[in-house]
């Protein structure tokens, strides 16, 4: 398999919406210019041709939508310099939907985009979080991109469902408002950069144990409900564990360019685009690789809690990204996110062997290749 290297243009600060748990940093209508865009392009292209891996190109925001002309030509740009890459290049928008209409669905669509639509469930579990500038709720506009989505011949598309301490009850309802309205993959991306008191971890543990159940009678119904990490781990309790390519490479595979053209490993921690903790370069001056060897070096110590635990292998204890939003520290693993991988692992086990003792056609059309061989002895 060719490796390949995710690369994300923040191509504006501005935003439609004002969500309460944003990460990206302060609003402002502050974009990124042509020249900048370009020559991150050419960085990130550069260094693919380097590594000999395809390239994932990906536009986030802010609004990325707002920035419509600039995405076009960015678009553009890679496809006439790409030819002699390994691959040909793959793209993405991350949206709120606010600003898709049935013409730019259709443009996505022809250029063989992924769109990944921010969602957060039913109208009570996203309105909490996902309003306009004036407080009010975004899920009509929202749902009517979604209905442009299903509407559109080739499109692939994601739901993207951020559950938080303030909406995290409500999750079982809006997986099944998701449920009901979409028939791909939904991802719920737990916020790992607000505080969760232990009463709230209790409620969305109980939440998440009734998104389990409906993972289990999905299957079972032979309509298999793709939500994820959910379906992921189940694949990864099937062939024993993560890989060591699925281990997070920020700052190597993955390159993020600030709106200023500061490079950061990861779009979750550009933040407004000018912290030096984690700067790697600008597209000005190039990667630092001095910077680039040291985050390496410090993604790949393990947390010593870590190494004596028997969830480890189905674990992402080695998400550098969510370790840095909960503990400032990329190698060292909050209790909250430790709380909650254990039980991603532990009801992905139980789903598996159900699954798997009754022989659900599904479950075993989509992970039966993923089983390791049998050892010699085993099975008998």
């Amino acid at each position: 398999m060719i490796p390949s290297i995710k690369a994300t243009l923040c191509l504006t600060q501005d935003c439609t919406l004002r969500c309460r748990y944003c990460y990206a940093g302060e609003k402002r209508r502050c974009a990124m210019d042509r020249e900048t865009a370009f020559r991150g392009l050419d960085l990130v292209m550069d260094e693919a041709r380097r590594q000999g891996a395809a390239l994932d190109v990906g536009f986030f925001g802010g609004e990325p939508l707002l920035e419509w002309e600039l995405l076009q030509a960015c678009d553009a740009y890679v496809r006439e310099r790409a030819a002699d890459m390994v691959a040909a290049p793959r793209f993405s928008v991350t949206t709120n939907g606010t600003l898709l209409t049935a013409e730019r669905a259709a443009w996505l669509a022809a250029h063989r985009y992924w769109l990944f639509l921010s969602l957060d469930g039913s109208p009570r579990m996203h309105n909490l979080n996902r309003t306009y500038p004036d407080g009010r709720g975004s899920h009509a506009a929202v749902a009517r991109a979604l209905d442009v989505v299903n509407a559109t011949p080739g499109m692939n598309a994601q739901l993207a469902c951020v559950v938080s301490p303030n909406n995290h009850l409500h999750v079982t309802e809006g997986v099944e408002w998701m449920a009901a309205h979409f028939r791909g993959n939904i991802i719920l991306n737990f916020d790992s950069w607000s505080a969760w008191s232990a009463a709230e971890l209790d409620g969305v543990e109980a939440q998440y144990a009734r998104c389990w159940d409906l993972v289990l009678e999905s299957f079972r119904a032979e309509r298999p409900l793709m939500l994820e990490p959910f379906v992921g781990r189940l694949a990864t309790v099937v062939r024993n564990g993560f890989h060591a390519c699925d281990h997070c490479r920020m700052g190597e595979r993955e390159i993020c360019v600030s709106v200023h053209g500061n490079l950061f490993p990861c779009s979750r921690l550009v933040g407004e685009g000018d912290s030096p903790e984690l700067n790697l370069g600008s597209v000005e001056t190039g990667i630092d690789r001095a910077k680039q060897a040291w985050l390496a070096a410090q993604r790949e110590r393990i947390d010593p809690r870590c190494l004596a635990c028997a969830a480890r292998p189905f674990c992402t204890y080695w998400c550098g990204c969510t370790n840095y939003a909960s503990t400032h520290d990329v190698a060292r693993v909050s209790g909250t996110t430790c709380r909650m991988e254990r039980h991603l692992v532990t009801h992905a086990q139980r789903v598996a062997a159900i699954l798997r003792k009754e022989g659900n056609a599904p479950f075993m059309r989509l992970f039966g290749h993923l089983a390791p061989p049998a050892r010699e002895g085993e099975g008998t």
